[in-house]
């Protein structure tokens, strides 16, 4: 290009042109990035229900006492709130609310969790993700962006069910140790 200064109108019609170039880019397929990354987040639950249904379908059915049913149901409900939580926020317009919530959710539902199996460390942990969803629901509230609460949400999930299904995992595994004895 050559070292000449622009006029106004020439100016202008520079800008235009790229910003034109720039949608022509995005609308020939750089968006969709975007749209995967939507759909992945939908798919989510998909994935999980048919995860969680094909892993409790394998497994041994050991008898299924009170306590148990009270949890599965418990969970499914979480589930389904959860779900409604994401249909609604989707409705509205409200994304930002997703995460926050359903992080609470998630850390209710390991509380109750670790209430029933009379396990304080469980509720421990979940206790911390309660107060990270609050906090990051008012994060939001306070327009503070999505990437910036997306490291706190994880940071939920880790302490909510990460850690406590390892501890459940580890502590089932050395009860059975112990029984085969």
């Amino acid at each position: 290009m050559e070292d000449r200064k622009l006029n106004e109108k020439e100016s202008l019609e520079l800008i235009t042109q790229m910003i034109r170039n720039t949608r022509w880019n995005l609308d020939a397929g750089s968006g969709n990035m975007f749209l995967l990354w939507m759909w992945g987040f939908w798919g989510i639950p998909v994935v999980g229900y048919l995860l969680s249904y094909i892993f409790m379908r394998k497994k041994d059915k050991p008898v299924s006492l009170y306590i148990d049913k009270v949890l599965n149901e418990m969970w499914q409900f979480m589930g389904i709130v959860c779900l409604a939580v994401a249909l609604m926020a989707a409705y509205f317009h409200a994304f930002e609310v997703i995460l926050p919530l359903c992080a609470i959710l998630l850390s209710l539902g390991s509380i109750f969790t670790g209430v029933l199996i009379r396990y304080t460390r469980f509720s421990g942990l979940s206790s911390m993700g309660v107060l990270l969803g609050l906090r990051m629901l008012f994060e939001v509230w306070d327009k503070s962006s999505f990437l910036q609460i997306l490291p706190e949400f994880v940071l939920v999930v880790i302490l909510a069910m990460i850690i406590p299904g390892h501890i459940l995992n580890y502590k089932a595994k050395k009860e059975n140790k112990n029984k085969s004895k």
